[in-house]
């Protein structure tokens, strides 16, 4: 068992995944030399492009900081990617990355550390960088400050999906599929109401960026596009 297991999703992102690979590297290079962690990377390649792949692979090619690991899906769904990543997962510890995204170096050792303080909860970073087709910055709230109100949950989503946590709370919420016809995502929203829902606390990681591309025909424009709404929340111990 390794201490953090990184789960990078990739569908056509093309040359774009080379810089995501390069920051992943950075990041696993810093948890080792500052931190001592040990890392695994699994790469999520679900009806991914030639090029996506071929970029992807040479970006980790001959890195010795961290195993690398290869899925083949098609699931066409960002967040069944995730639940196929975390299925093969090892380490105490996962965290996401899109192929098209990328981490501030200090993420690994940051969020691990208040992960030993706080297993009990999901971690985001202090903010995302939104760049690309739409700009913007998102500051993630905690859910244990005065700034949270639970029912903003009901309109808008507080936090993404690029969160860190250990294993076991994904694999024990994994992520729902988001059903367009019917209108229904996105799937970090409603991941996030579903876990805040069964008692699990959401925290930033003071002093953590990531940079989040936009661009038109993404999972999440789509979802947009289609006007969908959060699914609703499930009870504690109603089935999921």
């Amino acid at each position: 068992m390794v201490d953090i297991s990184i789960i990078i999703t990739a569908h056509r992102e093309g040359v774009i995944a080379g810089t995501t690979a390069r920051s992943a590297c950075q990041a696993i290079e810093r948890a080792r030399a500052e931190a001592g962690l040990s890392a695994e990377v699994i790469l999520v390649f679900d009806n991914a492009s030639r090029d996506t792949v071929d970029v992807l692979e040479h970006g980790f090619a001959g890195f010795e900081d961290a195993t690398v690991r290869r899925l083949d899906v098609s699931v066409g769904d960002p967040g069944q990617a995730r639940n196929e990543g975390i299925a093969a997962a090892t380490g105490t510890a996962s965290t996401f990355l899109d192929s098209d995204d990328l981490w501030s170096s200090n993420w690994l050792v940051a969020a691990h550390a208040l992960n030993q303080k706080r297993p009990d909860a999901v971690l985001h970073s202090a903010c995302n960088v939104v760049f690309g087709q739409r700009r913007t910055l998102w500051w993630h709230v905690d859910s244990e400050g005065p700034l949270f109100d639970e029912r903003y949950l009901a309109w808008g989503n507080y936090w993404d999906a690029m969160s860190f946590a250990r294993t076991e709370i994904y694999r024990e919420h994994l992520f729902a599929p988001n059903d367009l016809k019917l209108g229904f995502g996105h799937e970090d929203w409603h991941w996030a109401a579903l876990t805040y829902a069964n008692g699990i606390a959401h925290k930033p990681v003071p002093d953590t960026l990531h940079f989040k591309r936009s661009r038109a025909g993404s999972q999440m424009s789509l979802v947009d596009a289609a006007g969908a709404v959060v699914r609703p929340l499930h009870l504690k111990g109603e089935p999921g």
